[in-house]
């Protein structure tokens, strides 16, 4: 579990990389990339533990929604929580969040996309992809010259 966990979180934070290389092409998707691989390795991969753990006794569709729920929903948290401990003031805890914007929506996108992928490795679909990779990989291996 801990190695698709991983394989995810290396997966989500290149698509951010590429998501903010392509939207900004001065090169500041490395820089972002730099700072959002280790909140995704300390945070994210917890935070995804703690989905399954939760979802664990829940299976099919209600499963798929409630472990999209829980890792947006941390995802979320992560800018949430210290906005509200830190930056409200006068108690305007929406504006503060508001103000904060980029960094909201860039960790509820990368939870997403590391539910994402999370998910499709999980899936039967997956391991038959890999099942025909592996299989042309040793095609390819055996025509040895």
């Amino acid at each position: 579990m801990l190695i698709r966990k991983l394989i995810s979180a290396f997966g989500a934070t290149l698509i951010m990389v590429l998501l903010f290389s392509v939207l900004n092409q001065s090169g500041v998707g490395l820089f972002f990339g730099m700072y959002i691989l280790p909140i995704i390795l300390i945070y994210g991969i917890p935070s995804s533990i703690l989905s399954d753990f939760f979802t664990r006794k829940t299976y099919g569709g209600k499963r798929f929604a409630a472990a999209a729920f829980h890792h947006i929903f941390l995802g979320a948290l992560f800018v949430a929580v210290p906005t509200l401990i830190f930056d409200a003031e006068n108690g305007n805890w929406i504006g503060s969040i508001r103000n904060n914007g980029f960094i909201f929506f860039t960790a509820v996108v990368s939870a997403f996309i590391f539910w994402c992928l999370d998910e499709a490795i999980k899936s039967e679909w997956f391991g038959i992809v890999r099942g025909k990779c592996l299989g042309i990989l040793k095609r390819i291996g055996d025509m040895r010259v």
